[in-house]
This record gives C-alpha cells, structure tokens and sequence, in this order.
C-alpha cells in the first residue's frame, strides 16, 4: 500500500506539473533509444570486433611472410657465392655414372706421370633409362658401403712402368686419390716383374666410384 500511494503521489504530480511531465517523457525517450541503439549496433559492432581480429592475424601473417621472403633472399646470396663448390660437387658426385668421365681422368694422370695404362676395367654402368631395382648390388661385406642414396660404379685400373720410376706409381696414387670424381679404393696391389729382360712394377687397383641414384634437386627449373 506504501508503494500505491507513492505511485499515485508521483502520477498525480506528474499530472499537475508540466516540467515532470516534460522530464519524465523525455528520460523514457532517452531509454528507449537506447535500448533499441544496442540492439541495432550489436551487429555491427561484433562485425567491427572480427574485422580487427582478422586485420591482426593478417598483419601476423605479413610478418612471417616478410621473413620468409628476407631467408629467401639471404639463401639466393650464399647460393649465388657457393654456385661454383656446388658445380664441383654435381661433377664429383654425378646422378649418373659417367663412366667415360672417369676413364679421361685416369688417362690424363696416366699422361700425367707417364704411367702407362695396361687395363681399365669398369662394371656394366646405365648411360640412359632408368636403372632396374634387381641391377642394383650391395657391396660386399669387407667393403665398406657408401651413404645411404648413393651408387657405386666397381672400377679397376691396372698400369705398369720401369722399376727405376716407382715414382711415377707414387705419384699417381696420390693423384688417384685427389681427382675431382672421388674413388673409394678397396685394393691396391704393387708387384714386381720381369718382362724381356726389363724389371718393372705393376700396379692393380680396385675400387669404386659414387653417384647419385636419384636426381638432384631441380635448380635449373
């Protein structure tokens, strides 16, 4: 009953006086506009909020890629610096195995150190087409293997030369081991012999040379 008559007071004088009238008219407007504000903005407010969020992730974005772009451009540097070692390398370690290739190098340390070549044997070697698995063989048990993706190609060389020049076979062992196609050498045999009344030194080497079995990585592209 307090809270009737307390209404009725403030109704009654909401109707006697012009100026509560006025206030009371103009804080229900007040109210209502903004409650319908709230409503009809939320939209676009929550639309602003995921604008803001997806602007920030974009911006994230554009920093790693800036980053990437920076390696990127870091990596074609030392590339560029390192292109000439990296042709060495695909000449040292080809992807096929060249066995013509080889065969020039021994003959130039052959020339070189006037050893004369009695005999350069090579394994059957794919020039073209692509090898058969059951054509690929493991290297035997007291050799010890390449790394794993790498291929041998079995060489053997054979040179023979005055007892006198056994420096000429040093030197082309020496020789033999430092030529840009690297050779895994598994035997190596010096024997003295005499032939038409001439005492000379035989040399026999075996071994292997690498190449890739796959192919390199496509620069060129």
């Amino acid at each position: 009953m307090r809270y009737k008559s307390y209404f009725l007071n403030v109704m009654g004088r909401y109707k006697e006086r012009a100026d509560i009238k006025v206030y009371i008219e103009v804080l229900l407007s007040l109210t209502t506009i903004s409650i319908f504000a709230i409503f009809a903005l939320r939209p676009t407010i929550l639309t602003i909020a995921g604008l803001l969020k997806e602007i920030e992730a974009k911006e994230e974005t554009l920093v790693v890629m800036n980053q990437k772009i920076s390696n990127l451009a870091k990596a074609q540097i030392i590339y560029d610096q390192k292109s000439q070692q990296i042709a060495y390398l695909r000449d040292a370690i080809p992807t096929n195995p060249n066995p013509d290739v080889f065969a020039r190098q021994i003959e130039g340390l052959s020339g070189k150190h006037q050893t004369p070549i009695i005999k350069i044997s090579l394994e059957n070697a794919l020039i073209l087409g692509k090898q058969p698995v059951a054509e690929s063989k493991a290297p035997s048990k007291d050799k010890t293997p390449f790394p794993e993706g790498i291929s041998e190609l079995p060489v053997s060389v054979s040179s023979s030369v005055a007892i006198e020049q056994y420096s000429s076979i040093a030197n082309f062992i020496s020789d033999l081991e430092l030529i840009r196609r690297p050779v895994k050498i598994d035997r190596l045999v010096i024997n003295a012999t005499q032939q038409n009344d001439q005492n000379l030194l035989i040399l026999a080497v075996d071994g292997r040379v690498p190449y890739y079995k796959g192919e390199l990585s496509k620069e060129k592209q």
